[in-house]
């Protein structure tokens, strides 16, 4: 053991023979033999020379015992000699050549063994100034830096770690994955660098999702799950008349998913101060911006212009904002204009609702007031925007020239639907001015609404303005329309032959004869009831389509009418079941009636099958609570819990059950 191990004298410490086969070290003697001398050694060490063969390289007197540890201090922890004649190294910090006993090598390891030391640390290269070495930095991540971050910044972005995981790593270590460049090519991998990948996104070069790390100036919100609703499997599509799967019962999916969008968008806001909005406009809060690129041309109008979505403080409800900025009102008399708008309500216009002058944005600012049509968009990015160009790529490696012209059933829907605008306003002595495909809206599949009405009236007011001459620009302007439409493409109105021989090549003869009345001089004066005559049998197909869709959505309202008669029974049975107490009766809801209503409960929604397992038969649910709404009188078997006692009724008496226990509740208000 260590224990049994004396400490040596520096004299005695020269008789003992080293476990890596050199000579032992020499005494301090000065009648001991020269380690390059051929003599055999001393007497007191002839028996370890004679196991050991000495090493025939030449060792230094004074050198070798200082860079050699102390067994002492190896064993013990301590040397009594040390300073006291002992030429051996005491200082375990420093880097020495390891040197152990025999005794120590043949032992077995035990809890007072030393500390491993590795004995060939090469020191020589490493100066004892390097520990105040500046930190490692990769040349590939030093052009990213930021040359402020050493100041510290005010908002640390929580994608990054705090330190860099390069600068951790040895030289050689950063050296050896930095040179692996090239990659490996036949699997695809041309860029191995670590250099670049050890800052910035540790998780992938890929863009980060945005709506878990959100800017501060970016209109971003986390979206519904819409694919949660799945539609109905192939396989159960072939059911008997009889049979229904659960999507008979619950409206479309699609229908359900746009529904969802438009109450999303509506609910829509952000701070205000981030874009500069003001908190108020006159009984108008929560603004939000509308348009997504924030781009305000003045091509249209003549000024600059916004749209901001906002909520009502009088009735609670959203509407539309237009702001004219810059806008002088320079007689009192223009506001009456919109007062003939506010009377026109029709299905294919955005009604206005009140126009006022504001300084709340910081100028003089006009604001028109229209209703709310949320996910609307405008007919020049549904057909001339940038999806829409996607779009018409139908076919894979197609030409960016492929033609993909609209559907001439839609052409004609949407030339019924702005005759049919058009019929209103000119019937209430006012004209549109503005038929735009940036100012018309798609609020729906194929429907479309005039927008922006109203605002040119005041823009450019005339105490006395020519309504007929306004009406025949109407028309002329519903042609160049219709004629931009049907070529697909906004400068079709700078070579009108060249359109008109087009649209001969691709549509009928009808629609073209209707384009080129819109577009013709006014001999005598065109009005918009030759337009309805030239449609004729076109109106009736749209009024057929029209009711067509009624139909469909009068089927979806009825599924959900029957689903909120079971949402009524429902909670009728969360009043009633496992009330606690009522009218001083801890055992109200467990005696009477009331019971029945608890077993029938089970037999609906807790109900199993052979092995035990609860049967989540939604059918069964929907059948159930359908008959017992009905009062139906079909007889059930209810059973206790302990099934000791069973129960015959009918649903007659059950609902009869839970009408009473409900006015028994209802009479204690």
């Amino acid at each position: 053991m260590a224990s049994a191990i004396p400490i040596l004298s520096p004299g005695a410490s020269s008789t003992t023979t080293t476990t890596n086969g050199e000579d032992p070290a020499p005494s301090p003697s000065p009648s001991t033999t020269a380690p390059w001398s051929s003599k055999p050694a001393p007497a007191s060490s002839s028996s370890s020379s004679s196991k050991t063969p000495s090493s025939s390289r030449p060792v230094s007197l004074t050198n070798s015992n200082k860079t050699r540890t102390c067994r002492n201090v190896v064993i013990h922890g301590f040397c009594k000699y040390e300073g006291k004649g002992c030429e051996f190294n005491h200082d375990l910090g420093k880097p020495s050549v390891s040197v152990s006993s025999p005794e120590i090598s043949k032992a077995k390891l035990h809890v007072n063994s030393p500390v491993f030391k590795p004995s060939s640390l090469s020191t020589g290269s490493v100066k004892p100034d390097a520990i105040n070495a500046p930190e490692f930095v990769p040349k590939s991540s030093q052009a990213g830096i930021d040359p402020n971050a050493q100041a510290g910044p005010a908002y640390s972005d929580p994608r990054q770690p705090a330190h860099s995981y390069a600068s951790a790593m040895p030289n050689n270590l950063m050296n050896t994955l930095n040179s692996l460049t090239t990659g490996f090519p036949q699997f695809g991998i041309n860029d191995m660098s670590m250099a670049g990948s050890m800052t910035g996104n540790y998780y992938g070069e890929a863009p980060v999702n945005n709506y878990y790390y959100q800017g501060s100036g970016a209109m971003l919100h986390q979206p519904l799950q819409y694919h949660l609703y799945n539609t109905p499997l192939p396989h159960v599509s072939n059911l008997l008349p009889h049979q229904k799967t659960i999507h008979g019962f619950f409206i479309s999916d699609t229908l359900r998913e746009e529904l969802h969008r438009k109450n999303e968008t509506t609910l829509q806001t952000v701070n205000p101060q981030e874009y500069g909005l003001p908190e108020e406009i006159h009984e108008y809060h929560s603004l939000y911006p509308l348009d997504p690129t924030q781009e305000k041309s003045t091509e249209v109008f003549g000024y600059q212009s916004s749209v901001y979505k906002s909520m009502c403080s009088v009735d609670g409800r959203t509407y539309c904002l237009r702001r004219i900025e810059g806008f002088r009102l320079s007689n009192e008399l223009a506001m009456q204009t919109i007062e003939g708008w506010r009377r026109i309500r029709h299905a294919n216009i955005v009604s206005v609702r009140e126009a006022f002058t504001s300084k709340a944005f910081g100028d003089h600012s006009l604001i028109f007031v229209y209703d709310y049509h949320p996910c609307s968009r405008t007919l020049y990015d549904v057909h001339f925007g940038p999806q829409a160009q996607l779009a018409s790529q139908v076919v894979v490696g197609a030409p960016k020239n492929t033609d993909h012209n609209i559907h001439e059933r839609v052409l004609w829907s949407y030339l019924i639907q702005m005759t049919s605008a058009l019929k209103k306003i000119h019937s209430a002595g006012l004209a549109a001015r503005l038929i735009d495909p940036t100012k018309i809206l798609v609020t729906g599949k194929n429907r479309i609404r005039l927008n922006c009405c109203g605002i040119m009236d005041m823009l450019t007011f005339d105490s006395s303005p020519n309504v007929a001459h306004l009406q025949q620009d109407d028309i002329l302007n519903l042609g160049q329309l219709m004629l931009t439409l049907a070529c697909r493409s906004l400068t079709a109105t700078h070579n009108i032959p060249k359109s008109i021989d087009y649209i001969a090549q691709h549509y009928s003869q009808d629609l073209k004869n209707i384009i080129l009345f819109l577009m013709s001089q006014p001999v005598p004066m065109k009005t918009v009831d030759q337009i309805i005559t030239m449609l004729g049998a076109r109106v009736l197909q749209e009024v057929n389509d029209v009711q067509n869709a009624n139909d469909v959505l009068e089927s979806d309202l009825g599924r959900e009418l029957e689903n909120g008669r079971l949402a009524r029974l429902l909670m009728k049975f969360g009043f009633i079941n496992e009330r606690p107490e009522f009218d001083m009766d801890p055992a109200w809801s467990e005696t009477g009636d009331r019971y029945i209503i608890k077993l029938f409960r089970d037999y609906v929604f807790h109900q199993v099958d052979e092995t035990g397992l609860p049967v989540l038969d939604v059918a069964h649910v929907l059948t159930c609570l359908n008959k017992l709404d009905a009062g139906v009188d079909e007889k059930i078997v209810l059973m206790s819990r302990d099934e000791l006692s069973c129960l015959i009724v009918s649903y007659r008496e059950i609902k009869a059950c839970i009408e009473s226990a409900f006015r028994d509740l209802s009479k204690s208000k």
